[in-house]
């Protein structure tokens, strides 16, 4: 199972602090692009590919949980178009902007911070419909039962799909066990953390690490 590290720099002088010296146990690193102003992004990206030339980069502009983020279709279509070539990977939120072309690298994601949804698998469906490189979801439990039918979930869709990348995770503290086994039911990444985390119930790097020499 690869482990992805999140960067979440909110200033051109803060990728400038980051030592790629830390995350050399990280298989992929998430540039969480949205933490940045957008005027930003074009010498940003410049600089976080000159800091990290050894690892694939995914690009994600995450607006599912920011309500400052409100970016018309058009334009969240102009980001993907724009960035999609410059990067290993591109996350892509389809749900909610259907009308995005899906290039060859995209990872179609979607985000649910209340619940793992009882129509998983139509969601992860709609997705993987696209044809992307990468269908991810990352859900919030409310209760054990939620854990146990995300990993049932995506070990049914990944064994009907055996040549679809699949990457699923529950969130918080129920879920965290989702992190550390997630690819003996069909999730291919993990992620993880070296500074602040992105996530509810992220593990760091080290830990990670430690987890996957004794499994």
């Amino acid at each position: 199972m690869k482990i992805v590290v999140p960067i979440m720099p909110k200033s051109l002088e803060a990728i400038e602090q980051l030592s790629s010296d830390h995350y050399q146990g990280a298989d992929l690193i998430e540039w969480r692009a949205d933490f940045l102003a957008i005027s930003d992004l074009d010498l940003a990206a410049r600089k976080i590919k000159d800091k990290f030339p050894d690892h694939p980069i995914i690009f994600t502009f995450r607006t599912e949980d920011k309500d400052e983020q409100l970016l018309s279709d058009a334009y969240y279509a102009g980001l993907i178009d724009k960035f999609a070539s410059e990067f290993a990977y591109i996350d892509i939120e389809v749900l909610r902007f259907p009308e995005v072309s899906i290039p060859h690298n995209a990872i179609a994601s979607y985000h649910d911070f209340e619940q793992i949804p009882e129509n998983l698998p139509e969601i992860l469906g709609k997705m993987q419909a696209r044809h992307p490189k990468v269908v991810k979801f990352a859900g919030m439990p409310q209760e054990k039962k939620d854990v146990l039918r995300l990993m049932s979930d995506t070990l049914t869709f990944s064994e009907a799909h055996p040549d679809q990348i699949v990457v699923t995770m529950a969130m918080g503290e129920l879920g965290k066990v989702t992190r550390l086994v997630g690819d003996s039911f069909g999730s291919s990444w993990t992620f993880a953390a070296v500074d602040a985390t992105s996530a509810p119930g992220q593990l760091s790097l080290t830990e990670m690490r430690q987890v996957q020499h004794i499994l």
